[in-house]
Order: structure tokens, then sequence, then C-alpha cells
């Protein structure tokens, strides 16, 4: 199950509120490898995620950390990862598509504008159609943002002579990378408990039926916060879903202890669950020097999530 299948890899750059996060990967047949993984401080106050409002606040320190990015990966062009609060996601769903894929742009165009009530003109949509439910109805997961805001990105990156070719949120980016080891068969979830957000996919046959999102997190390694995320986003799921049980779950999260990951699960009632490996998706290429302050894999996987949509 991926959303975004690879065609050439490159450069994977996330934006965090605090820091800039890189990742430069290659294809070798059906493996990918680690070439280089960096991360920068930002200072604080330079970003301001918002999903109607300008993000960058202070360009000129923005700018100072797309260059040491830049030094890191040399790379002038890479897919960008920006902040789950700057782009909404939805699942959408249609009985009956024009042929042509610029009228089907065109119709979610427009039910995205006569929902929101937002011009089409603001927006910048993007969208990937996933099959059809059991209903024999079309379904799509699609990315808005407003146009001001992936603009303002994009200005910046190019003005430091990088070229965006592709932007989307964080989450949507991060679950791209733990997608193949999601089941296609079943009612099964992919949850991401991570230190600034947990967010759920469901999936019927592989098909996704529901997505929620929180931006708190595990909050260092807080399991009560955890537990009140999870137990939040599956009351959203049980409201909206009430006949649909989910029937495997599979997380990825920093934390590989299947006891810490019971008890965060604990008070929410019998879970199956399996907890994604990242060394199972991708391997160290073998030139690769890893230095001491380098984080663990889970902190680069919106980065390398990114980079694999190239």
């Amino acid at each position: 199950m991926n959303f975004f299948a690879a065609s050439k890899l490159k450069a994977g750059v996330e934006i965090a509120v605090d820091q800039i996060k890189s990742a430069l990967i290659v294809k070798k047949e059906k493996t990918f490898f680690i070439k280089k993984l960096s991360d920068i401080r930002l200072p604080i106050g330079t970003i301001k995620p918002s999903f109607k409002k300008e993000n960058i606040l202070d360009v000129v320190a923005f700018k100072s950390g797309l260059e040491q990015i830049y030094k890191n990966i040399n790379c002038k062009k890479v897919s960008v990862a920006v902040p789950d609060a700057s782009v909404k996601i939805f699942i959408k769903i249609f009985s009956d598509l024009p042929k042509e894929p610029h009228e089907v742009n065109k119709l979610i165009s427009w039910d995205i504008s006569r929902s929101l009530n937002i011009p089409s003109e603001d927006m910048r949509v993007s969208w990937e159609n996933m099959g059809t439910n059991i209903e024999g109805k079309h379904v799509f997961i699609v990315a808005l943002g407003i146009e001001t805001v992936i603009s303002q990105y994009e200005r910046a990156f190019k003005q430091m002579g990088i070229k965006p070719m592709m932007i989307a949120p964080a989450g949507l980016n991060q679950f791209n990378f733990y997608s193949r080891m999601v089941s296609d068969h079943g009612n099964t979830a992919y949850l991401g408990i991570f230190d600034d957000v947990v967010n759920i996919f469901v999936f019927i046959e592989g098909v996704p039926i529901f997505y929620k999102m929180v931006k708190k997190g595990m909050l260092g390694e807080n399991s009560a916060s955890a537990i009140n995320d999870v137990d939040l986003l599956l009351q959203y799921y049980n409201t909206e879903n009430p006949d649909l049980v989910i029937d495997q779950f599979y997380i990825a999260s920093q934390i590989k202890s299947e006891t810490q990951m019971s008890q965060i699960l604990s008070e929410i009632g019998e879970i199956d669950f399996d907890i994604i490996e990242e060394r199972n998706l991708i391997q160290f290429d073998k030139n690769i020097n890893l230095k001491s302050e380098t984080k663990p894999l889970p902190f680069y996987t919106s980065a390398i999530g990114t980079a694999q949509r190239l």
C-alpha cells in the first residue's frame, strides 16, 4: 500500500516549527539506501504553522537554515514536507468521475471550494485516486493548501537556488515511508505516535475510509499524553464508523517496546498490533558517515518518505 509511487529518488526536506530535517536516499534494485541524514535547529519564532496565514515569520533565519541544509545534501531538486497544520487532508468520495484527469481536478477543486467556502484561485489542491470502496464509489486522498502559504515556502526555496518539486504535509509523507508494511487486506489501521503528532489512517481492503491527526504527540515519552491522544483519535473513528471494527493496527513510533506500547494502548481495549521496524524498509549505505549527534531513524522518516515521492 503506497499513496505515492517512487520513480526517481533524490532528496527530501521536512520543515518543522523548530528545525529542518533532510534525507538523501538512493534506490538500488528493490532496496532503499540512506546516503545522508541531517538536521539543523531554527531560532524560536522562525516558523509558525498555519493553514491560512503565511508560516515563515523570519525569512532571514529560515533561509539561513535552508543554506545549511543545502550544504548537507548538495541537491538542487527536493521534495518538501511542511507542517501538518499548514495543510488539510481529506478523504473524498465520488459516485461518478469525468474521463479526463483535468476534469477530475476541476471536480475535486470545486467540491473542496464549495464545502469550505474558499475561492478556487486561493487554493492549491493535490490528490491521489485510491480506487473504489465496497460500494463501488471512487475514493481520493486530497491535500489542500492555501496558495499564499504554499507559495511562501516555494519562494524561499527558489531564492536559495533549490527547486521544490513537490510540497505535501509531513504526516502524509511519513506515512508514505511506512505504508509498505500496512496490509491491503481486512480492516487495518496505521497509527503514528511521535513527539509532535499522533495520526491515524484506517483502511478497508487497502482503500482509506478515515484520517485524523492531533498535533500534541508524545511530548517526549509521556505515556499518559499518548494514551489520551490515541484514545481521542479512536473516539473520532468509532463515532463516524461504529460498525467497522479495526482488526489490526500497524504502529509507527520511536517506541519499539511492545510492553510500553501495550501500556499506551491498554485503556483502549484489546488491540492486535505490529510495531513497524524502519530497518525493514530502508538500509544505510555502506559509505554513510553517521555523526554522533545523528538522531534515531524514526526522527527522519518524514524526510525520507518525502524523498521517496520524487
